[in-house]
């Protein structure tokens, strides 16, 4: 009778690396039999885990192993999201709020991205045209940036200040959050 083995002992740790703009920090460790069946998987971490930064535990960023060597597995920059539940907690009655979302070509790779806006009260239509075409022209002078220093920009909030200051002088404005960004291949 054959001896039966265990699939467990067959396998090898891996430990899951951030890429090199967070210092190539490790994020995981995760197990396989086979290093190419870790390409694609996909590691979400709070952005307060890779800075340390308590303010910014309701961000979340998700990573994917794009490639696997002496047992680490580097990953690349694939979606950021804000908490939900965070963003519920900003909004109050009588506020306005504003979705922007558009997809656009950044260094190669499509990109997605939701802004909300929100206002200190309801406001005109038009008033939201205005501020929906202020955010188009702000993003759009950030096509040409390289796709990790755009990424850089969302994660650490200067975008959504550069784009607070640009729509300010259309109406009061409270917050404005980039709920999400996502690389598309």
């Amino acid at each position: 009778m054959a001896k039966k083995v265990s699939s467990w002992s067959q396998k090898s740790m891996y430990r899951i690396l951030a890429p090199e703009d967070f210092e190539s920090q490790e994020i995981g460790t995760t197990m396989s039999g086979d290093p190419k069946n870790l390409i694609g998987r996909t590691v979400s971490v709070s952005l307060r885990d890779l800075t340390g930064d308590k303010s910014k535990q309701h961000l979340k960023v998700i990573f994917e192993i794009s490639d696997v060597k002496n047992n680490e597995a580097h990953t690349r920059f694939r979606v950021f999201k804000t908490d939900s539940g965070y963003l519920r907690s900003k909004i109050r009655k009588g506020m306005g709020k504003i979705d922007y979302i558009n997809r656009f070509n950044l260094d190669n790779s499509g990109v997605k991205i939701k802004i909300t806006t929100l206002t200190n009260q309801n406001i005109q239509t038009s008033q939201k045209k205005d501020i929906i075409a202020r955010i188009s022209k702000i993003l759009e002078a950030h096509r040409n940036s390289k796709l990790n220093d755009f990424a850089q920009a969302v994660l650490f909030g200067k975008l959504g200040s550069e784009i607070y200051q640009g729509i300010k002088t259309i109406c009061p404005v409270r917050r404005v959050e980039v709920e999400q960004v996502k690389i598309l291949s």
